[in-house]
């Protein structure tokens, strides 16, 4: 017999590696697998059996220990030599749960069963038992339910009547050695073997069949290992070393699966055989995975590789799994060799995610996906931006790529009543038929280079995106186009979106959301709501009663299908998962949306309530595009976005019970205790002294120490299928009813300084917003402190008793007492009489009362028992009857002494406080009084102190401040009403308790006190919490009360709660240091982060960055896509910036980034360079793609600046060098520079001393018509002559006047003074022509430009016909639009226009042949090699062609030779400027070339 060891096994596993082969064949479903291993808890990366026990915990069977999972953590068990309780071997080989759920542990030294109440291992083995072998090789159930043992030579049964083994005996034969599976029925029992053949055992007659022989199955199988079998219906599938064997006991057929079958298996080994969850069988193969679907006629090859944890290892030929088990979850669970544990749970099928697959032909053709639509056979064809379009039969998962390559982003796709594909692009529409011989052909294209985002099908038609007022649509059946004007000029953009019931078309305009009514055509608004008209809406659901508006900025809107009023807003605030709604589908009773941050909600139609949230981690974070949404009349549900598409079946999925009826109530699952910790240890049962007796899962009540005040409590959902999707609440009943909301990763609850006594913990679950589930309980009780242990209270008994009899001793006392007092009366009097009271003594028979000492101020009180009166009482009305009761009741003997006090007026009509105090003296027989005697006393100042004492007795009771005192032990003795607000507690508790600060540790208490003793007062702000756990602020002032000895003798505190205004604190402080727009730090965080480093002395870099061309599109697009830009860079850059540098915004689109400690020049070179790379990728926005580039400045500390303020000069300074550079790229400062800026800042100067001092002059330069040789026209050029410097370059002033603004009033001086010297000119008859004047680019951009020219043409007196402006090509193609409507207002004044530079720029014809323009300039360089270069000369003809065609004069710039100018007469030019006549002249010299010009003509004339 052959023994199979540790190394042999695995030596087995890498033999069988290398010699099977397999095949690969990639799915476009993307499988999705957690990667378990070892970094995660396991034991060990070798799993080689997989279990589930009764209560929902997985056993992990490995090569090095024997791990517990339940679904966050492993617990891990091991062999320990000095514990019999603890596993037999680490090797443990194979698990089994019997019928009772118990738990077996098969492992290379013997037999296990788990005991859960003590959380260990009874152990079986060949010393303690009828066992003969300690290898376990198989453990299983046989049909009875007895538990198997198969070791390396026989079959036992275990009895639990006797705890032992039987041995199963065999007569005819002996059983294989080495059994490694088995499989148990009523008749039969299947029995595989390492290496030895598979057999069947009839369990009647107990005779052994080989099925490599004749059998009773009549089934010939020649493998010799069998690694697993199961039974699914009447197909038996066996796991061997030659594939996969499937018997159908129906039909007796047997199928055979390997590598060469069709379909084919990835391995020939298949190790363990487990069922889908759809009917499909997963087999493991020792390298990789394969699934054979229901009808044994198509098999997937999942390859594993790219689920590989940290610590797994891959083998060369790929994954080998020993071993798949599918849990009461319906998860399936992959064991492998050295990779560890794959988990694939239902969740995963459910949401069937669909991605590229560039290696596949059986793919999506690309991960963005932007519309999504099905034709009339089924078929789902989905449009990928840059990749084609795929076409998806849902039914068979099969993909079909078509378009691959294609040249134009395809944005959306409809397919019409003749499922003909129509493509909106961003080259326009394409329309492409899907022909018999499947191909798909082109018919037709549409507004080529025309971007379209979006084309809508309703009723023959193709509605398109349109502008200027006009609404287009395209007829399906001929492709003709057809527009429909609205009468209003507001609208620039029309994008329909909808078609409803009625006919209307919901159109999303640029002004709000309009109707346009397909049987009347007209046009109206639904709405005049500010949300309705201020937003953009990606989808419209049309209802029986509401039209749901899906909006990408405020969630899902409901209106009234009416009315159209709002009846309902869906948000974050009532449960949706964000705002910025990308798509929304109606299903029965459901909408099903995704939004913006990648998650989607479910919204129940009927109740307007979001009743589930699917986030992204289950979504495989794929972020959804607007618009790609679609429902099948299966109603599958299809997502798409930038990671493919998701599909998922609506009845299986939904939470809505309105919407399935069939839908289960299945009530939610109960969380369970995993983890008690105590003082942040885990306790177990195993710990020494552990309060637990059996493991916390399984505790009902807990008895504590009264040491025990940090109690730790860890809980989760036993082994869940979406762990993150799970919340948790607890409360501790007897400590607070408040339901407490637990974090989701830690699942932990803490209590600190919990008192003696018994408290309830209960626990609650829910996954998304499902209901809560029932509670977990769990009872905890501390034990009370040694004083009031039982022998305490007894001892406590015993005291009392003797207090009691000193009591009845002391009232016996107190009867001997009185007699005393008769005795001592006379002693009494002389005493009273020489203390100042009045004393009387009341005959009471005689009715007689004696007084002496008396005050001689008032009567002897008038309280008619007394004394009886004619006059008046003298005792106030309001204290006569208390007086009278209180006499009364002590002469009826019913209390020991008179005493009351009251008020008593004087001979002079003052109230006086009186003390009356008496006692009867004298009784007779019948207990009737006879004589008694008393004093009065004067108590007016006491009463005064004691009205004043009991006004500030009430002024603390309602004061707003909380106000306590203690005594010099800090225990609390009083406190009032706003102690008891602001800490929840009763009075009782407070005066139970001592000065503590529970929030800090005991040391800051202490400090408190000793600060109080020495120097009598502490103040500050401190943190508290209340009596329900809420924690709160306070300021704190505590003072010492000293007695008549200056000891202290109580301590008083006041105090008030603050925590409002630190919230209001911090969220000003926020605002004040946090950009709104991005959440960086802002300008004045910069500032005050930068100072606080540049105090230190720390070396750093700083990293100022711009946007190139920002301002362009803030401008064209407006400033919300600019803010929305600016958000996409703060994201990047924040990224980029990692934990290594902080990113802020200084405003606009300016940033700086601060390195610190980092000034290494290669480190930062290569940050910053990864930022124009990061940038420089487009950025999408609203279906547009933006590409920018960046200028980046980077100064040192301290190489570059010595302060904050000139470091980021410096920076800023590089920065514009960079920009001036081109953009997009970065400049290190250095000083030259900095000289640079300097010399800029100079020359700004300059212009500006130009201006002040008229320093600005006008030089001419001659035009000549080419064809007579005369002066015609000339252009006005500045100069700028300073006194002392001479005459500086227009090259050095002119590109910073344009960037300073200061060319407008340069432009100005030059239009004045050209103007006045024209009109001298022309008035002394020796100019007639045009004088041509520079407008610049600023200059062009003023609204007013054309009223500046008419005034100072006005002011010169010259006339409009004599001025003529020069426009580049550049400023005009900047806004064509705006440039064509100022040139309009200037030829309306008469002004002449000419086209300057032409050639040079990007000029439109489209644009050209619109601007109202009277002359075109070639510029220099095309003329300057006209002569010797055929291209110039081609290029100069085609320009004077089409200037002449667009009735334009056309001027020749730079002529110096006479062979150019032959050329341009050849040409028909008319004028030419340059060199070869003059070259620029100031107005003197202009003036006498005019004359001589003039007096030449005249000559010519009379000759």
């Amino acid at each position: 017999m052959r023994t199979l060891t540790n190394r042999s096994f695995f030596c087995c596993l890498r033999l069988i590696v290398f010699i099977i082969g397999f095949s690969t064949f990639a799915h476009a479903q993307s499988f999705s697998f957690d990667n378990l291993t070892k970094v995660d808890g396991l034991a060990q990366n070798t799993v080689t059996d997989i279990i589930e026990d009764k209560r929902g915990f997985m056993w992990f069977a490995t090569a090095n220990g024997l791990s517990r999972f339940d679904g966050y953590e492993f617990v891990n068990y091991h062999n320990n030599p000095n514990d019999i309780n603890s596993l037999p071997n680490n090797f443990v080989r194979t698990l089994l749960v019997d019928n009772d759920g118990t738990l077996w542990i098969g492992t290379q030294n013997g037999l296990a069963r788990y005991n859960a109440l003590t959380d260990d291992f009874t152990r079986y083995s060949q010393q303690n038992s009828s066992l003969n072998n300690n290898i376990i090789n198989a453990l299983s159930l046989s049909h009875s339910g007895e538990v198997l043992v198969a070791n390396e030579a026989h079959l036992y049964t275990y009895s639990p009547t006797t705890n032992d083994f039987k041995l199963l005996d065999i007569p005819a034969s002996r059983l294989p050695p080495e059994i490694k599976s088995m499989l148990a029925e009523e008749k039969l029992t299947w029995i595989g073997t390492y290496g030895h053949g598979i057999y069947v055992l009839d369990n009647e007659t107990m005779t052994l069949y080989d099925l490599k022989e004749d059998n009773p199955l009549n089934v010939l199988i020649s493998a010799e290992y069998l690694f697993d079998i199961k039974r699914y219906n009447n197909k038996y599938w066996l796991a061997t070393e030659l594939g996969a064997y499937v018997w159908n006991k129906s039909t007796n057929e047997l199928h055979h699966f390997n590598t060469d079958s069709s379909p084919n298996l990835l391995g020939n080994e298949v190790r363990s055989i487990q069922s889908g969850n759809d009917g499909e069988i997963w087999l493991g193969t020792s390298v990789g995975l394969t699934i054979v679907n229901e009808n044994l006629d198509s098999t997937k090859q999942i390859s594993l590789d790219n689920e590989l944890g940290e610590n797994a290892q891959q083998n060369e030929a790929g994954i080998f799994l020993l071993n798949i088990f599918r849990d009461s979850n319906n998860t399936l669970w992959l064991g492998s060799h050295t990779a560890g544990i794959y988990r694939y749970n239902q969740d995963s099928a459910l949401f069937r995610h669909y991605v590229a697959n560039p290696a596949s032909t059986n793919a999506l053709l690309s991960n963005v996906v932007w519309s999504i639509k099905q034709d009339s056979k089924g078929m789902i064809w989905l449009a990928t931006q840059s990749g084609g379009v795929s076409e998806f039969d849902p039914e068979t998962e099969h993909f079909t790529s078509w378009l691959k390559g294609f040249e134009h982003s395809i944005w959306d796709i409809s397919i019409d009543a003749k499922d003909r594909l129509w493509l909106a692009t961003s080259g326009g529409i394409f329309i492409y038929e899907k022909t018999l011989g499947n191909k798909l052909v082109k018919i037709k294209s549409l507004f080529k280079d025309t971007f379209y985002g979006r084309i809508i099908y309703a009723d023959h038609r193709m509605w398109l995106k349109s502008s200027n007022n006009f609404l287009h649509w395209i007829d399906t059946n001929d492709f003709t186009e057809h527009s429909i004007r609205l009468n209003d000029p507001s609208l620039n953009t029309l994008e329909p979106i909808f078609v409803d019931s009625k006919r209307k078309l919901w159109i999303r305009a640029n002004n709000g959301l309009i109707h346009f009514d397909l049987n009347t055509e007209k046009m109206s608004r639904p709405s005049t709501d500010s949300i309705i008209n201020g937003n953009n809406f990606s989808s419209i659901i049309e209802t029986d009663k509401e039209f749901w508006l899906a909006s990408v900025e405020y969630g899902l809107i409901t209106l009234d299908k009416q009315t159209y009023q709002i009846l309902q807003q869906i948000n974050v605030n009532t449960g949706l998962y964000d705002n910025q709604i990308m798509k929304a589908i109606k299903v029965k009773d459901s909408i099903w949306l995704t939004t913006m941050a990648g998650g989607i909600n479910e919204v129940a139609i009927s109740t307007g309530q979001v009743i589930q949230q699917i986030t992204p981690e289950r979504l495989g974070f794929n972020d959804f595009n607007e618009g790609a949404g679609l429902v099948t009349p299966e109603n599958y549900v299809l997502f798409g976005g930038t990671k493919g598409f998701h599909l998922f079946q609506h009845n299986l999925v939904s939470q809505n019970t309105l919407s399935d009826n069939n839908k289960s109530n299945k009530p939610p699952t109960s969380p369970i205790i995993t983890d008690l910790r105590l003082f942040n240890r885990k306790v177990t049962v195993h710990n020494l002294e552990s309060p637990l007796e059996k493991p916390v899962y399984l505790t009902k009540t807990l008895i504590l120490p009264n040491s025990s005040n940090h109690v730790g409590l860890t809980f989760g959902q036993l082994n869940p299928l979406d762990a993150r999707g799970y919340t948790y609440r607890y409360k501790l009943g007897g400590y607070s009813n408040k339901w407490l909301d637990a974090d989701e990763r830690t699942r932990e609850a803490t209590f600190t300084n919990l008192d003696f006594g018994q408290y309830l913990f209960e626990v609650q679950s829910r996954h998304s917003l499902d209901p809560w589930s029932e509670s977990t309980k769990l009872t905890l009780k501390i034990e009370p402190p040694i004083w009031l242990h039982r022998n305490a209270l007894v001892l406590y008994c015993i005291l009392t008793l003797f207090i009691a009899l000193m009591v009845v001793k002391q009232y016996r006392s107190k009867r001997l007492a009185r007699l005393a007092i008769t005795e001592s009366e006379e002693r009494l009097k002389l005493t009273l009489w020489s203390s100042g009271d009045e004393l009387w003594d009341w005959d009471i028979y005689q009715g007689q009362v004696f007084r002496s000492n008396t005050w001689g101020i008032m009567d002897f009180p008038q309280d008619d028992i007394r004394v009886n009166s004619a006059y008046q009482a003298n005792i106030h009305q309001n204290d006569l009857k208390r007086v009278q009761d209180a006499l009364n009741e002590h002469l009826q003997d019913k209390s020991e002494h008179f005493e009351v006090t009251y008020r008593a007026s004087t001979f002079k009509g003052e109230w006086l406080w009186v003390l009356d105090r008496g006692k009867v003296v004298s009784r007779d027989s019948n207990n009737q009084p006879l004589r008694m005697t008393g004093t009065f006393k004067n108590i007016s100042h006491l009463k005064v102190a004691e009205e004043q004492l009991k006004l500030f007795k009430r002024s603390i009771e309602t004061i707003s401040d909380g106000v306590f005192i203690a005594d010099t032990s800090f225990r609390y003795i009083s406190v009032n009403n706003a102690y008891c607000k602001y800490t929840g507690e009763t009075r009782e508790q407070a005066l139970a308790s001592y000065l503590t600060f529970h929030q800090y540790p005991g040391a800051f208490t202490e400090e408190v006190k000793k600060s109080l003793r020495q120097k009598g007062n502490w103040n500050g702000e401190v943190e508290s919490r209340r009596i329900n756990g809420e924690k709160y602020e306070m300021e704190l002032n505590i003072d010492a009360i000293n007695d008549e000895d200056g000891r202290i003798s109580h301590y008083v505190g006041v105090f008030s709660d603050i925590t409002s205004r630190k919230s209001t604190e911090k969220e000003l402080l926020k605002l004040s240091n946090t950009d709104p727009l991005t959440d960086l730090p802002n300008r004045s965080f910069f500032q005050a982060s930068h100072n606080n480093i540049v105090r230190r002395g720390t070396q750093h870099a700083l990293v100022c960055l711009d946007m190139d061309n920002f301002k362009k599109i803030n401008d064209s697009l407006g400033h919300q896509t600019g803010d929305l830009l600016i958000k996409q860079i703060a994201k990047r850059l924040q990224k980029l910036a990692g934990k290594r540098a902080t990113c802020y915004r200084l405003g606009g689109d300016e940033f700086s980034i601060l390195l610190d400690k980092d000034t290494d020049v290669h480190s930062v070179s290569h940050f910053t360079q990864s930022i124009l790379d990061d940038l420089a990728r487009p950025f999408l926005i609203n279906h547009q793609e933006f590409v920018l580039g960046a200028s980046i400045g980077i100064a040192f500390y301290p190489e570059d600046g010595s302060s904050p303020q000139e470091l980021l000069k410096n920076a800023d300074t590089a920065m514009y060098f960079a920009k001036n550079a081109g953009g997009n790229k970065y400049q290190f400062f250095s000083g030259e520079m900095n000289q640079n800026a300097v010399r800029q800042l100079q020359i700004e100067n300059l212009i500006r001393l130009g201006l002040k001092e008229d320093l600005f002059n006008v030089y001419y330069q001659p035009k000549i018509d080419i064809a007579t040789g005369k002066l015609v026209s000339m252009e006005a050029l500045v100069r700028f002559e300073h006194p002392e410097k001479g005459i500086v370059s227009p090259a050095q002033f002119i590109p910073l006047a344009e960037q300073t603004g200061q060319v407008i009033d340069i432009g100005e001086v030059v239009l004045r003074k050209a103007c006045e010297d024209t009109k001298r000119w022309v008035s002394a008859g020796i100019f007639t022509g045009r004088v041509a004047v520079n407008i610049s680019a600023r200059q062009f951009e003023l609204p007013d430009l054309d009223e500046t020219i008419e005034r100072i043409l006005q002011k010169a007196d010259l006339s409009p016909l004599h001025l003529e402006c020069e426009i580049t090509e550049g400023t005009l193609m900047q806004d064509p639009e705006s440039a064509l409507h100022m040139m309009n207002r200037l030829r309306e004044r008469g002004i002449h226009l000419a086209l300057d530079d032409f050639g040079t720029g990007y000029s439109s014809l489209a644009y050209l042949k619109r601007f109202p323009l009277n002359t075109l300039k070639i510029d220099k360089a095309f003329i300057d090699d006209i002569a010797t270069s055929s291209v110039d000369r081609h290029m100069t003809a085609a320009i004077i062609n089409i200037a002449h065609n667009l009735g334009l004069k056309v001027v020749a710039e730079g002529v110096e030779h006479e062979e150019q100018m032959s050329i341009l007469r050849r040409y028909d030019c008319e004028m030419l400027q340059g060199y070869l006549y003059s070259k620029p002249l100031s107005s003197a010299r202009f003036e006498r070339l005019l004359i001589e010009n003039h007096q030449l003509n005249r000559l010519l004339q009379d000759s």
